[in-house]
């Protein structure tokens, strides 16, 4: 299966979720916006760490993917409380261009005052389990 495995985070939350992704579906793992453009891919797993609002150079990331470049992407959200809320609209935006945009996914990654945050291998396993059900059911 042809695929990528992408994120962004400032505290590099998202890398570990995506490297391992990278390491299960033998594909490139690569920071947003990537060195090589997305090209022909069956799926592309979007990792980003935030809070509200979908950064700027994953927003335009998205916006730009077309049909050629990924038929699917399937966005895991990293914030304090697990919710997707922020991504909606961009996976609308996606829908409209007629890349299908996947039920995204929420991973509740708590921080302190003084120390972000990092995904546990629980978190890590939780992701694969959806991106594995995503592959056999969801992807177009």
């Amino acid at each position: 299966m042809k695929a990528k495995s992408l994120h962004f985070s400032k505290s590099g939350s998202a890398q570990i979720i995506a490297s391992e992704l990278g390491r299960v579906y033998q594909s490139v793992c690569d920071q947003i916006p990537p060195a090589y453009p997305c090209e022909g891919e069956k799926v592309v797993f979007v990792g980003v760490e935030m809070n509200g609002k979908v950064p700027g150079p994953v927003d335009r990331f998205c916006r730009d993917l077309t049909p050629a470049r990924a038929k699917n992407v399937a966005i895991y959200v990293i914030n304090g409380s697990g919710s997707t809320d922020g991504v909606k609209d961009l996976c609308a935006a996606m829908e409209q261009k007629g890349v299908h945009a996947v039920t995204p996914l929420g991973i509740s990654v708590k921080s302190s005052l003084f120390k972000k945050g990092m995904p546990t291998d629980e978190d890590v396993k939780k992701t694969l389990d959806w991106a594995e059900k995503l592959i056999a059911n969801e992807l177009k």
